[in-house]
This record gives structure tokens, sequence and C-alpha cells, in this order.
């Protein structure tokens, strides 16, 4: 075990929960944001009311899907410098405004987008501004000078995001419900889990991998479109191993042919051969692999090591690429987990979180 231990030091493993794609359409058509915040509602309501009565059955699924979330309030990135009218620079939002701060009202105005928050400042005329912001789960106020740095035009230098789009797997669907990367989504920049608002998955266009190699992950290359019409679920939350949710009749008729298995107690599995179940190919195909090792990672949790030994994934993929986070690990016809990361120097490896610590980490059950 130490020497097991001693060399996970040496290889890097890297997070594969989802790549970032451009968006076939964007979410200015008020319209389209209204419809799908619609469908959005519904599902939600309909998780609620079936969330609670979950089978030990379910459909392992391993589609690719595009993803859309909405933080909890427009996030802080960081702050920064302005330059001011008589071009001096100056830094009014430093030490006031954090990194990981999410702001939820300016003013006593709720934000709601990026583009509302930006625009309020600009026009704020020079006035305080007061922000009313989350800050490690404690809501403050946070008052800032904003600076003038053109005519009528006022900064207060900070970089913000409030949405986040991007590829993954679905692992498994249950009833009505979903469960997805096997992971949290975590922001680029803080390293924290994004507090989340809501969020849709949508049916993905994937055209193509960028197979992995030693020192340079691949990934799953797609297009997604966010139309109403291509919403297959609705993002009930972001938790520490994993994405979960309810899905639309649509999403659930297209699987209703697929045979739901048991889930297995972490006691259940074992090291020796597995199968990833994947539509990285085109079509749903089982790919066989090794769980090679069972220990607990950081967290104090059960996780598996993996390795891909299907030569047909490895001619397409390399290995475990990015967007296969979420990809169902089958063992004995039980669902043992989901593949969550790749090893950067070896991507014919990588780590495993247990279905059944995925399931307990949400506040479905």
């Amino acid at each position: 075990m130490q020497r097991y231990k001693k060399f996970l030091k040496y290889i890097l493993a890297v997070n594969i929960m989802f790549v970032l794609v451009v968006a076939g359409l964007g979410y200015e058509n008020e319209s389209k944001k209204k419809e799908i915040a619609e469908v959005s509602r519904q599902l939600e309501a309909k998780g609620k009311a079936k969330g609670k009565n979950l089978s030990k059955k379910v459909i392992p699924v391993g589609k690719t899907v595009g993803i859309y979330i909405n933080t909890e309030g427009i996030l802080v990135i960081d702050t920064g410098e302005v330059t001011n009218l008589d071009g001096n620079n100056e830094a009014p939002a430093k030490n006031k405004l954090m990194k990981g701060d999410y702001i939820t009202k300016l003013n006593g105005q709720e934000m709601k987008t990026k583009k509302q928050l930006i625009q309020t400042i600009t026009e704020c005329g020079g006035d305080t501004l007061v922000f009313e912001v989350i800050r490690k789960g404690e809501c403050i106020e946070v008052k800032v000078e904003p600076v003038e740095t053109d005519a009528d035009i006022y900064k207060v230098g900070i970089w913000v995001r409030d949405d986040l789009q991007g590829l993954g797997t679905v692992t498994y669907i249950e009833d009505d419900c979903f469960g997805a990367l096997g992971h949290s989504i975590n922001d680029t920049d803080t390293g924290a889990i994004l507090q989340v608002s809501g969020g849709e998955i949508y049916e993905a266009d994937i055209f193509g991998v960028e197979k992995g190699i030693c020192g340079s992950p691949g990934e799953i290359e797609g297009m997604i479109a966010y139309q109403t019409e291509n919403v297959v679920g609705v993002i009930n939350g972001n938790y520490l191993y994993g994405i979960f949710g309810t899905i639309t009749d649509a999403f659930k008729e297209d699987l209703s042919k697929e045979k739901a298995i048991p889930v297995a107690a972490i006691e259940e599995v074992k090291e020796g051969t597995a199968y990833i179940q994947s539509y990285v190919s085109g079509k749903k195909e089982l790919y066989e692999i090794e769980i090679v090792n069972i220990h607990k990672n950081d967290n104090g949790d059960q996780e598996m090591e993996i390795q891909v030994t299907d030569k047909k994934l490895i001619d397409l993929t390399g290995g475990i690429v990015q967007g296969m986070s979420g990809s169902p690990i089958i063992q004995n016809d039980k669902l043992v987990g989901a593949v969550t990361h790749v090893f950067v120097e070896e991507p014919t490896k990588g780590y495993g979180i247990f279905v059944e610590t995925m399931r307990k980490s949400t506040k479905i059950e």
C-alpha cells in the first residue's frame, strides 16, 4: 500500500467532469429563455414529487449530453484595477469583494445575470454600491465606491461568471431522475464547488474524439443547440459526487427499452474485470476494463482505480477522455460506479466513484 501511495504522487490525475464547448445557439433569445425556464419548473416539480421513492434498480446510460448550469447568484472570480478619468489606476473592490463570493443583490435589486449586474454598475451615477453576497454560506453586505472610467460610465474592477456549459455523461436514470458526471462541477478559477440555482441537460451533437496521449488528455468534441425541444432534463443539484435532476418524458421513452439492473453495494465490488458503458462510438457499447485497486480517496470515501483494456476503446479514444466523466461502470450485471478522472500521463488509467457513494451524496434520497 505504501508503494502504491508513493506511486500515485508521481501520477497526475485530472478531473474529467466536462468539456467546455461552443454553443450552437446561445441564450440571447428571451422567448427561448422563458420556454426553457417553464420546462425546468415543470420537471423540477415532478422530481421533487417522486424523488424520495427511488428504487434500487437503475438503467445505466452512458450518453453524452450538453450541460448548462446557472450559478446561485453571480460568482466573483477575481478583482482587479480600473483606470479613472485622470488616468490613474484604482482597485475599488480589492479586499471588499472576494474570489468565491456570490453576488445575489445590488442596491436591494436581485441580480440574475452577469449582463444585468454590469449594466447596473455602469449606470450607477457614482453612488455607493451595496452588494449583498453569499460568502462561505453567510449572507453579508459589502459597500464599494465605483470609479468613473469614462463620461458617466462606472466600474468596480471585478470579474464575474453566471453560467457554465459543456459536455458530460449521464450515468443512470432511476424513475424520473438522473445522476451524471460522478463528481461535482467546480469553478475553474476558484476551484470551489459551484453553487447552482438550476440548469438543464440537452441532446448533444457529437462529431468526433480527440484521442488522449501521454501528457495530454483527449476529449469528446461536440456541439450543443440550446433549444427548448432539445432539453432532456433539468438539473436540481450539484453535489460532491455528481449532478442530479429530473428527465423529460421523451428522454425516458428513448431509454424505455433498456434493461434496469441492480445497484451494487460497495462490498460487492471486486478487483478484476468490469465494463464501461458508453455511446462514444455513436452507439451503445460495453468496453472491458480492469478494476486494479479499491481504496479511500481524500474525502475518506471508497473509490476505484481502473484501467482500460479494451482495444476498441483504446483505438477510438486512447483510453479515458474528457467528456466521458459519468460513464457507468458495470460488473457482474450490476451498476457499480461511474468514471470520474483520467491519469494525464497514462490515459488508459483513471478513477471511478462507487454509484452507492454517488447516490448518497445527494439530498434526493
